[in-house]
């Protein structure tokens, strides 16, 4: 069962600073390079100096930028710009923010969850790539710092957990601010040994899915072995992870697709893959279309077909696939399993190494980069379900990578894990 615990979090003193607005950033892998500019020049103090930290010119060794990160977090703490909190606390955040012109609020808290191996009560949903977690691991062991939150989703169909955020969310948020995306960012510090025992024990019997931050949960099992020599208790800091964890029943929650893009394939022939794909799915031809309208087409009967919008330099078609079993699988799993590894012949490894395939949030970039020839095939797609998800991922299957984009993205910088004793003290 999932052990959850309180922590005295690190934060920022507004006092010296600044106002929070100016300090956190969203996660680090969505930021680029553009963007992080922005954020340096907005505050001395920005989340993206400690979690995206630039390689600064002629330095001596080329993993310099991690003890630069490091060593600006000792210099903040020494000067209060980051301090703990003085007690151990559960962290209530919420997001307000618009979709397809509907308001919705996404609620969730932060608390430190102990790690176990995956596939006892907290579990994958996705394969993940290599790089980043080469990445992260090196961080960790920098700083000792969980700088960002693990974004993690459970159930709750009764609305045992959902009833005691929502008194605590009647009270004045500690937090409040409206960021770059116009979405609304609210915290509550709950310190309440009560409220903070309700919610760690309702929890207890849930099963834990990772919605974002796989390279970061798995980053902190290899840093839990590497500090097994320092071992001194069976509760050490370095047993815990800093997670967000959010109702996936709830009617804030949303995910959207991940849409995929292939080029540089070689053997690709569009007439070939066309005739070939029209053995396994029906295929229709529009040629110039509106991909809302296609969108909003292949959305209907989504819970019980595989549907797909396809784009290519001769314009758009939608695809459904032939004697779909019942439950249907998933649209991501099909997509990969036989559009992109069987009919295309790009094998699993390739798409790991990010080649040939590449994904984005966007329908309108993913049909863009077809049109300025930066891919050859777009396929557009249906977001997947919070019952698929759990149905699929409690089975043991991890889904490809980028299959589910979770909106909007938590921010990083509201609240910090330093991997001490202090913290859980």
């Amino acid at each position: 069962m999932p052990e959850l615990r309180p922590f005295r979090g690190l934060r920022y003193n507004d006092d010296i600073a600044g106002n929070i607005a100016l300090n956190v950033a969203p996660p680090y892998d969505i930021i680029y390079d553009e963007w992080r500019e922005r954020l340096y020049e907005r505050s001395p103090f920005n989340i993206i100096r400690l979690i995206k930290t630039k390689d600064l010119p002629g330095e001596a060794f080329p993993d310099a930028k991690y003890s630069h990160a490091a060593g600006d977090i000792a210099d903040w703490m020494k000067r209060g710009v980051l301090r703990l909190d003085d007690r151990p606390c559960i962290y209530l955040r919420s997001d307000t923010y618009k979709v397809d012109g509907e308001l919705k609020t996404r609620f969730g808290f932060i608390a430190l969850l102990k790690i176990e191996e995956f596939g006892r009560s907290v579990h994958p949903h996705e394969r993940t790539l290599s790089a980043p977690k080469a990445d992260r691991l090196k961080l960790v062991k920098a700083t000792k710092t969980n700088l960002s939150q693990i974004f993690s989703i459970f159930r709750d169909t009764e609305g045992d957990i959902q009833s005691i955020i929502d008194a605590v969310a009647q009270t004045i948020p500690s937090v409040e601010f409206v960021d770059e995306q116009d979405i609304t960012r609210r915290m509550w510090v709950i310190d309440d040994p009560k409220t903070i025992g309700m919610l760690t024990d309702l929890m207890k019997d849930r099963d834990i899915i990772i919605a974002d931050g796989h390279h970061r949960y798995e980053t902190a099992l290899t840093y839990r072995e590497f500090m097994e020599s320092q071992r001194e208790s069976d509760r050490e800091p370095f047993d815990y992870v800093s997670m967000y964890f959010s109702n996936a029943d709830a009617p804030g929650m949303t995910v959207l697709p991940t849409h995929r893009k292939v080029s540089e394939v070689s053997t690709y022939n569009q007439n070939t893959f066309f005739t070939e794909l029209a053995k396994l799915f029906d295929v229709t031809y529009y040629g110039p279309a509106d991909y809302r309208e296609l969108l909003r087409s292949i959305a209907v009967g989504a819970e019980s077909n595989n549907r797909y919008v396809v784009y290519t330099c001769d314009g758009f078609g939608t695809a459904t696939m032939k004697d779909t079993p019942s439950p249907k699988d998933l649209d991501v799993d099909i997509l990969h399993s036989v559009i992109i590894e069987k009919l295309l012949g790009i094998s699993r490894e390739d798409i790991a190494s990010g080649k040939h395939v590449h994904f984005c949030k966007s329908p309108e970039h993913a049909v863009e980069d077809v049109v300025n020839h930066k891919d050859q095939i777009s396929f557009l797609m249906n977001p997947v379900t919070p019952d698929e998800l759990f149905r699929t991922v409690l089975k043991g299957v991890r889904m490809p990578q980028k299959s589910t984009y979770f909106y909007p993205k938590t921010m990083s910088g509201l609240v910090m894990y330093l991997i001490d004793r202090e913290s859980i003290s």
